[in-house]
């Protein structure tokens, strides 16, 4: 209780001198033909991602903590283009798999992780 009362006086003696605690920072990173992005929310963390170059029929699976994993539609992808936002919460790693069909092969492309 009094590391409580001690932890709420620093907060509040810090709010008042007008010095705000860091929010946390988004990640993104890259790994061959795949981006992946984050964003803190204030409960939680957003996660997306993009392809590097063009992909004709593909997807990116994206996974991390409270988040199942979950995958953006198939079909064609133009370079640069965002895929939906997911919401996730917690901290540790979050990633994301493209994957990309030829030949009726599905083949990875890149697997970049952050930590959040």
């Amino acid at each position: 209780m009094r590391v409580r009362m001690l932890i709420a006086g620093l907060a509040t003696a810090a709010v008042a001198m007008g010095v705000a605690a860091a929010p946390a920072q988004a990640a993104s990173g890259c790994n061959h033909s795949v981006c992946v992005y984050t964003a803190y929310t204030g409960s939680g963390y957003q996660v997306w991602g993009e392809f590097t170059h063009e992909v004709h029929d593909g997807h990116i699976d994206f996974w991390g903590p409270g988040r199942p994993r979950v995958s953006s539609p198939n079909g064609y992808w133009p370079a640069r283009h965002d895929t939906a936002r997911y919401s996730g919460r917690g901290s540790g790693q979050v990633c994301a798999e493209g994957w990309s069909r030829v030949g009726g092969r599905w083949n990875s492309i890149g697997l970049p992780c952050v930590t959040v």
